[in-house]
């Protein structure tokens, strides 16, 4: 484990409940959460996926709702949960999952990618574009970020690739 993290650690943006923001510090952290936490947290996860690539998003937005139950300021599961709230078609509740997923890991793309589809579905184009470029500058080169930009209502924004 210590050698994902020590891989990790330069890449990784700072977790505010983290007390100690080492190598150290993160392991210490990751073993005092008790195991039981840690199955129930691994199990809702695995549904959530399983419920996900079934096409069941409201299931699967639902179990990752629970989970961050049980990991409050975990970004991976908003953005995930996001997603699921994304592909069900409700914006709002994939708009405010992604915002909290930026909040926790501000120089995070996928964050950015996250609430610019929100916004696209709640058609706020503006400020849909101005996630992406967001995102674009965290990523230059992004595909993902440059695929939203390209949308005939974010043409207008000046941006390159």
């Amino acid at each position: 484990m210590r050698e994902h993290v020590e891989i990790l650690f330069p890449v990784t943006s700072r977790i505010p409940k983290v007390r100690d923001w080492s190598v150290d510090g993160i392991i210490g952290n990751v073993n005092s959460v008790p195991s039981s936490k840690k199955t129930m947290l691994a199990s809702a996860k695995s549904k959530a996926h399983e419920a996900f690539k079934n096409g069941n998003y409201l299931i699967a937005a639902r179990i990752y709702g629970e989970a961050m139950e049980l990991d409050p300021f975990n970004a991976t599961l908003r953005s995930n949960s996001s997603l699921c709230w994304i592909r069900f078609g409700n914006g709002t509740q994939a708009l405010k999952d992604a915002q909290a997923c930026r909040m926790m890991r501000p120089g995070w793309a996928k964050g950015c990618h996250r609430e610019g589809t929100a916004l696209m579905l709640l058609k706020d184009y503006e400020k849909a574009c101005g996630a992406f470029l967001d995102g674009l500058k965290l990523e230059p080169g992004n595909v993902e970020m440059e695929d939203g930009l390209r949308y005939p209502l974010c043409s207008w924004r000046p941006w390159s690739p």
